[in-house]
C-alpha cells in the first residue's frame, strides 16, 4: 500500500468525525423552513386585516348613506365617498366602491340612483336580510385587489393576488311610501 493510500485512508477517516460547520448547515436546512412559515403568517395576517378594514369600511359608509333625506342625496354620498376614497382608506389603491338607494319590494329588491351599475348576488342578498317589505335603505359594496407582501414567493405556496369583497345594507326609511 503507498503512503498516500494510507494518508487518503487516514484523512477519510477523520473527515467522517469531523463536526465543524455541522450547525451551519442545520441553520440552513432551517431557515428555509423557518422563513416560509413567517411569509406565509405576515400574508395570512395582512389578509384578516384587509378584511376587517374593508367590512369596517362598508359598515361606515353605508350608515352615512342611511342618514340621507332622499335618494338624490345618497347618490351624491356616494359619490363623494368614491371622490376622496384616498383620504378614506389611505395607501389602498384601486379600491372599487358603489352604492346605491334600495327598496325591497315582497321577495325583491329594486335599485334606486347610485353609483353601482348593477345589484351583485351578495348585495341583493344583504338587502334582502337587513330590509323588510316596503322599507328603503342603501347598500354599500367595497372591493379591493390585494397582492401579497412577496408574490414571487407566495405564488409558488398557492397564495395568488385576491380580491376582497364586502357588502352592507342599511335601513334608511322604515315602510316608507313614496
Amino acid at each position: 500500500m503507498s503512503r498516500f493510500a494510507a494518508w487518503r485512508r487516514r484523512r477519510a477517516g477523520s473527515l467522517l468525525r469531523d463536526e465543524r460547520g455541522v450547525a451551519a448547515i442545520e441553520f440552513s436546512l432551517m431557515a428555509v423552513l423557518v422563513f416560509t412559515m413567517l411569509a406565509a403568517a405576515v400574508d395570512m395576517t395582512q389578509a384578516l386585516i384587509i378584511q376587517r378594514d374593508i367590512n369596517r369600511f362598508t359598515a361606515a359608509a353605508a350608515m352615512v348613506l342611511a342618514t340621507a333625506d332622499d335618494d338624490t342625496k345618497v347618490a351624491l354620498a356616494g359619490l363623494e365617498i368614491n371622490a376622496k376614497i384616498a383620504n378614506v382608506l389611505p395607501g389602498w389603491t384601486g379600491v372599487e366602491v358603489g352604492s346605491a338607494s334600495v327598496v325591497r319590494d315582497g321577495a325583491a329588491i329594486r335599485v334606486g340612483v347610485g353609483t353601482m351599475t348593477y345589484m351583485p348576488p351578495e348585495a341583493n342578498a344583504a338587502a334582502l336580510a337587513a330590509l323588510a317589505d316596503k322599507d328603503h335603505g342603501v347598500v354599500v359594496r367595497a372591493s379591493y385587489r390585494h397582492e401579497p407582501i412577496i408574490l414571487g414567493f407566495a405564488e409558488r405556496f398557492g397564495l395568488t393576488t385576491r380580491t376582497f369583497v364586502a357588502t352592507t345594507a342599511a335601513l334608511r326609511l322604515r315602510n316608507a311610501q313614496y
